[in-house]
């Protein structure tokens, strides 16, 4: 009988919290930025929403979510989430980025994101969360994660969101049955 090597699995524990620390900013814009998904100017929205996160004074329109573990006794970000309602528009929110960093994909931190900025969302009676992303083949894995934490693509267009050339656009309905299967 032939014995099988077994891989030794480090388990660390994944917190998520609100809010950046104005030493987490750049973890955060280098985990957007090796994603290679985000554009020049989501860079500079994102670097904007990141530092105000990081030094507002909590009434800020954004949030930011942050998962992160304790790595040799340091809080190392690993994933973070943006998003906000949406103005004018009542009970509806834009996601506007998330990412993990590739060591950590795959692991469930990006849909624990999601869960929980849907609470949040749930909490503040919001209705509706969309998102914009890219039809290119480097937006496919995007796309599937969207699909598989139940946001579905929009074949309508909303005045707020008209899609940009080779974009769409997804929506997750708060309290669908969609909700429910998670």
């Amino acid at each position: 009988m032939a014995l099988e090597e077994v891989a030794s699995v480090e388990t660390q524990e994944v917190a998520i919290a609100s809010g950046l620390t104005p030493d987490e900013v750049e973890q955060v814009l280098s985990m957007a930025a090796a994603s290679g998904l985000f554009s020049s100017s989501e860079m500079t929205s994102a670097e904007s929403m990141a530092w105000d996160s990081a030094y507002g004074n909590g009434s800020e329109p954004d949030t930011f979510l942050k998962a992160t573990i304790n790595k040799a006794g340091q809080d190392q970000v690993i994933g973070f989430i943006c998003f906000g309602p949406i103005p004018y528009w009542p009970g509806n929110y834009e996601m506007y980025a998330i990412a993990v960093d590739p060591d950590f994909q795959r692991l469930g931190i990006g849909s624990a994101l999601i869960a929980e900025m849907n609470r949040l969302i749930d909490y503040e009676n919001g209705q509706c969360i969309f998102l914009e992303t890219k039809t290119d083949r480097a937006f496919e894995n995007a796309r599937l994660f969207c699909e598989a934490n139940n946001f579905i693509p929009e074949h309508r267009h909303i005045k707020q969101f008209i899609p940009e050339g080779g974009g769409i656009v997804y929506r997750y309905d708060m309290g669908s049955d969609a909700d429910e299967l998670n």
